[in-house]
């Protein structure tokens, strides 16, 4: 079981390198993230890596976050929280009237509009469902899992079997990983979507490239 976060994510991957180019494809054999676990294919690169990780944590070196990071960090920060603020005051403004959530069987389930979550109705059924749900389909759209209902909804709750699951999954966690390559190299993220069996990015550097050494 590894806990995704921002450096240690850096420790489970393989590397192509150019002069200039680090192109990162990220493998697992189990994530633990959002209270639930998904297994996914490993190869003999991976099943190595790990092996080394499991067998020596206290002698391998450690990435750490640049101290200070990068300058356009803290500016997309900044400009996450107005975004985010105005979107939450937006959410309070409006009117919580009853509304219906109908699940695929027919059922149909008593929510409030811009208050009840995809989640919540995932909970309310069971705490094995809520952790194995990976994203929401709501009249036929991806829904966030936290994001409130607007108006009587359809819901479909879809896990990581499914096709959908696993590329909001990776396209999540591509994200996740070209947040360690910035926080801890600084580097310029050039493209790096989910793919058959996982995800990758890609990454600038201006005056070194990445190394075996960064992920043993």
């Amino acid at each position: 079981m590894f806990n995704i976060n921002a450096c240690n994510i850096m420790k489970s991957i393989t590397t192509l390198c150019t002069p200039r180019f680090s192109i990162f494809i990220y493998r697992l054999h189990r994530i633990q993230t959002r209270s639930f676990s998904i297994s996914l294919s490993l190869n003999k690169s991976w099943q190595k890596i790990q092996q080394k990780y499991m067998a020596e944590p206290e002698t391998k070196p450690t990435l750490t976050e640049l101290n200070p990071p990068p300058d356009y960090i803290p500016h997309r920060i900044k400009i996450w929280e107005e975004l985010k603020t105005k979107y939450q005051n937006y959410i309070a403004s409006q009117p919580q009237v009853d509304i219906t959530i109908t699940l695929p069987d027919g059922k149909k389930l008593p929510a409030k509009a811009w208050k009840t979550t995809p989640n919540e109705i995932a909970q309310g059924i069971s705490q094995g469902l809520a952790s194995a749900t990976v994203i929401a389909k709501v009249n036929g759209e991806l829904w966030d899992l936290d994001r409130p209902f607007e108006k009587d909804s359809s819901l479909e709750l879809i896990k990581f079997d499914d096709e959908q699951g696993k590329q909001v999954f990776w396209h999540s966690t591509a994200h996740i990983m070209g947040e360690a390559m910035e926080l801890c190299y600084g580097g310029c993220l050039c493209y790096g979507p989910p793919i058959e069996q996982g995800f990758y990015y890609d990454m600038y550097l201006e005056n070194r490239t990445v190394s075996g050494l960064d992920y043993e």
